[in-house]
């Protein structure tokens, strides 16, 4: 079960949806259940999953929104950015599949999808974690600071990390993306089973890297979420003349579909190349000379990182945004917590190709020994097979 159809791989929770649906098609006759906008129900079938051998069904559905949708996250049984999720017809198609097929166990994606658990009917759920939602709705709430819509924030933090425990309760396995998150489940569940099961990457898909001149800085992210565009911001406006200060020639590339109008002015304002949609990420990634990551809210895992270490591209990053990999500022990536110091970083690995040379090892290293795309699905299946038992 997915929020969204996990086709095209055009950002991080796509790539993580999809990686878990692989890895299940690898030992296991799949159902794929997932939302898709109500123009979407009749598309052309998706080759990748025909090949795959994996049945899709398509629910219709356009998450509410409005005065409405933000009283019922209060008042209602479900927070906001759960109950934006609830249809009458997901519930239909469930115990529909259920009854039908008797499935094994339920891979569910997201915390949005967990609230379908009664009419999973008794089927063992395996919650798939991108991140602990309830987490990162407090930070956002904490930058909102004192504001109507930081207040509400605050109460819908609230509200999340009830029923993130609720959920995560009636899980026969909890699938966390990352160890700290995963100790921070344990504090709220101590009789939980919750795992760790860390992003994946095709290690084969990244060329050799060969960086255009002059140097190309990657911005690359989903816009859609407003955390990357307001960090995209922040870094273009306080960040990037830090860069062109000491690299005159540096160009930036800003990557990334639904960039807010005030994003595309602002990279319009500095003469950046903007791409709302790459066709190959893999080359954006081997003529990029560095990678940067600007966030200052969030939670989970950067899969964005994750493939930019494997495509041996340097990174510089907020410790934010590289939180849960296991790597340390000044040893695998550069670090910057505000974005001139970002900014700052990202000149000096541009001027220093020996310090670039360093990241680039370690990261392709780490790649290899911790986020194997086929190592990451083994792990998944061998954890879903006890449940299944």
């Amino acid at each position: 079960m997915t929020p969204r159809l996990p086709w095209p791989l055009d950002d991080g929770g796509r790539i993580v949806d999809w990686q878990s649906v692989w890895a299940a098609s690898r030992a296991y006759d799949v159902t794929l259940v997932s939302f898709v906008p109500s123009d979407v129900e009749a598309a052309p079938r998706i080759p990748v999953f025909e090949d795959l051998g994996i049945r899709v069904i398509r629910v219709p559905h356009r998450p509410t929104s409005g005065p409405g949708a933000l009283w019922n996250g209060l008042f209602g049984p479900w927070p906001y950015t759960l109950a934006r999720y609830r249809s009458g017809e997901m519930r239909r198609v469930l115990s529909s599949l259920v009854n039908e097929t008797r499935p094994s166990f339920a891979l569910v994606n997201h915390l949005h999808m967990a609230t379908y658990a009664d009419d999973l009917e008794g089927t063992p759920m395996v919650l798939r974690q991108h991140n602990l939602e309830h987490l990162w709705m407090r930070r956002y709430a904490d930058r909102l600071g004192i504001t109507p819509a930081g207040l509400y924030a605050r109460l819908q933090a609230g509200r999340l990390r009830d029923a993130e425990i609720a959920l995560s309760r009636r899980a026969a396995l909890v699938l966390a993306i990352q160890p700290g998150e995963a100790d921070a489940l344990r504090e709220l569940l101590p009789s939980a089973r919750i795992e760790v099961l860390p992003v994946g990457v095709d290690l084969g898909r990244f060329p050799d890297p060969h960086p255009a001149e002059p140097p190309i800085v990657l911005l690359a992210a989903s816009f859609a979420w407003k955390p990357n565009a307001d960090g995209a911001l922040h870094f273009i406006r306080r960040g990037w003349p830090r860069v062109t200060a000491r690299v005159p020639g540096a160009r930036l590339r800003v990557v990334g579909k639904d960039a807010p109008p005030s994003l595309r002015r602002a990279v319009n304002g500095i003469g950046a190349e903007p791409v709302r949609f790459a066709e190959s990420i893999e080359g954006e990634f081997s003529r990029a000379t560095v990678f940067v990551v600007p966030l200052w809210v969030g939670a989970g895992a950067r899969v964005k990182i994750v493939e930019a270490m494997a495509a041996r591209l340097p990174v510089a990053a907020t410790r934010l945004a590289a939180e849960g990999l296991g790597i340390a500022p000044g040893e695998h990536y550069a670090a910057g917590d505000t974005p001139e110091a970002m900014g700052s970083q990202v000149a000096t690995l541009l001027l220093t190709p020996e310090l670039r040379r360093v990241f680039t090892d370690r990261g392709r290293a780490l790649a290899e020994a911790r986020w194997s795309l086929d190592a990451v699905a083994d792990l998944q299946n061998a954890l879903c097979r006890e449940v299944a038992r």
